[in-house]
């Protein structure tokens, strides 16, 4: 198990200098600002329906990040002494170690399960990971950090952390209008799964993307695309 303070990360990218930010597992110093990027997220994806997050919400968050931080599995972007951009990934075996993801914390809390199950959502909020998958929970960044590549940089530690974990794919759900889509695609995420919204008049489209990211998981989508079972 990895701790902060026994491992250096090195940026295995080489882009940490270019853009002057620092990208390394959470610290407990870093666990207020994280919870609040977090859930300014929630909140604007989900906050027009079902309401907007309050002060348990955010305590119950701090907990969970807490419990994050000896897997090592939440990293944090910083420029200069403020968190900008945030990666929380989930495995197997960091569900069996920590519980419930970011988002299904966020809505149990508010009481919006139900809310959540009738609109056709669960899916994304219950999202278990095969043995073999990392799953991006949360991926958020300031919105002046946007634009410049940082997400992307965001996207490449993340895939650095679950290579090192040994797994063989990155997966992410996403509405079909989030702006940064296409970078997920750039980056060779693929959609495996599709859902809509229920009670609404103009459905909401979810996307669930899959990305491989080591040479097996290269070799298995080649197998498939030639048709190879």
């Amino acid at each position: 198990m990895m701790k902060n303070n026994s491992i250096q990360y090195p940026d295995p990218f080489g882009d940490d200098d270019f853009f002057d930010i620092n990208c390394g597992p959470a610290t407990k110093g870093d666990l207020s600002q994280i919870a609040f990027l977090a859930l300014g997220l929630l909140n604007k994806v989900f906050g027009y329906k079902f309401g907007q997050a309050d002060q348990a919400t955010y305590e119950e968050v701090h907990v969970v990040l807490q419990n994050r931080l000896r897997l090592d599995s939440t990293w944090a972007m910083h420029e200069d002494e403020t968190v900008i951009g945030v990666i929380d990934l989930l495995t197997s075996e960091t569900l069996k170690l920590n519980g419930l993801s970011i988002p299904r914390v966020v809505v149990t809390k508010m009481g919006l399960t139900e809310k959540i199950r009738e609109a056709g959502l669960l899916p994304l909020l219950v999202h278990e990971p095969e043995p073999d998958e990392a799953h991006q929970s949360i991926v958020a960044l300031l919105p002046g950090s946007r634009g410049e590549g940082r997400g992307t940089l965001l996207l490449m530690h993340g895939a650095f952390w679950s290579r090192a974990q040994g797994k063989n794919w990155m997966t992410v759900w996403l509405p079909s209008d989030d702006p940064g889509l296409p970078i997920y695609e750039r980056r060779g995420y693929r959609i495996v799964q599709e859902l809509e919204t229920h009670g609404e008049e103009t459905p909401r489209k979810w996307l669930l993307l899959k990305r491989p990211i080591s040479p097996m998981a290269y070799k298995e989508l080649r197998m498939k695309e030639k048709g190879i079972s």
